[in-house]
């Protein structure tokens, strides 16, 4: 298999990150002059005590800063997402980046439709040398993927103006054997795309059903761990740490609630 460069906006990154682990919330988090907004909503509120149930989720943010400065571009990210949280990927059908980079939003889905789970769609800046920054936007795709043979995350996003584009940010899942966390999804980006821009808000919906075995299974999934005896829980849903350049960082604990359903 050959190999790519992968490359993709910093906001991408992050709140792809944040929408796997969002329990119908709002957050901004900051870091000086960085500035991070997330809105976001998980269906249904109400989950089982222990096994995870199917999940679609909905989000949307944007990127900036207290004074409204161009941000720093986000080279590198890690999130742990706590046990309570499933990406479940078996019998679901896989795509290789090759697949899909380069390529346009109509090539991408024709290569790899049958691994789709999610899409939206972005708004960017553009930025040329000594020129104000040119606003642009365009379709986000989301893949379940295979790397050197491991499995990934492809989220791809095309543009159209001021020509075409595609980039594709790769995001690598490692299991957690013991704590509280379960799941480790990392990110290495050089640059946010490529060398001529920054994504600085997106909106996008994450849901995935699909048969494996004569069972209906679910891509995204989450459960509710409320003590026994009571029907809400809060607890903290996810460790997220985002590495900018010029060595500026900003790490969060995202805390969610829930309700138990049927008991």
């Amino acid at each position: 298999m050959r190999s790519r460069k992968t490359k993709a906006g910093g906001l991408l990154a992050a709140l792809l990150v944040l929408a796997t682990t969002a329990f119908a919330s709002a957050a901004v988090i900051q870091s000086g002059n960085l500035r991070v907004t997330v809105l976001a909503q998980v269906e249904p509120f109400k989950l089982p005590r222990k096994t995870p149930a199917p999940i679609a989720v909905f989000i949307s943010g944007h990127v900036g800063t207290a004074n409204g400065e161009v941000p720093p571009q986000l080279q590198k990210m890690t999130v742990k997402v706590n046990r309570h949280g499933l990406l479940q990927s078996q019998g679901l059908p896989s795509c290789e980046l090759e697949q899909i980079q380069p390529g346009s939003t109509n090539h991408a889905l024709e290569e790899c439709s049958d691994a789709l789970v999610g899409s939206g769609r972005f708004w960017a800046s553009v930025v040329f040398p000594d020129q104000r920054p040119y606003p642009t936007r365009g379709r986000l795709l989301v893949f379940n993927g295979r790397r050197n043979g491991k499995p990934v995350v492809f989220a791809h996003i095309f543009t159209t103006q001021p020509f075409a584009s595609s980039f594709v940010v790769t995001f690598g899942l490692k299991k957690i054997s013991s704590g509280p966390y379960g799941t480790e999804l990392s990110a290495s980006l050089p640059q946010a795309l490529g060398n001529w821009g920054f994504v600085d808000r997106i909106k996008l919906t994450l849901r995935r059903k699909y048969s494996f075995q004569g069972k209906q299974r679910s891509y995204f999934n989450a459960a509710c761990p409320a003590p026994k005896g009571t029907q809400t829980a809060s607890f903290p849903l996810a460790l997220a740490s985002f590495y900018f350049a010029g060595s500026e960082s900003l790490s969060a604990t995202v805390s969610k609630a829930c309700r138990v359903k049927g008991e």
